[in-house]
């Protein structure tokens, strides 16, 4: 088990402090492509988002909820 006390202070060489602080440089790297992907993907969909156009229609339910009558044939027209 190691204690804090093990590491003097000019053995360090440098100290990274923030998100992947630890990590390689390549992870770093990975870690910056990732975040600029998902922050592209975002403002493409809210582009897409407010370009789209949807037409609309307004439909007026009808007046009468009776059945539809019978039909009866015209006057002077044979029937079968």
């Amino acid at each position: 088990m190691s204690d804090r006390n093990d590491v003097q202070t000019e053995h360090v060489r440098r100290l990274r402090v923030g998100h992947g602080a630890n990590c390689s440089s390549i992870g770093s790297v990975v870690d910056t492509l990732f975040a600029t992907a998902v922050a592209g993907a975002a403002v493409f969909a809210a582009v897409v988002a407010a370009l789209n156009t949807e037409r609309v229609h307004v439909v007026r339910p009808p007046k009468e909820t009776h059945p539809p009558k019978e039909r009866t044939p015209p006057p002077g027209s044979r029937t079968p």
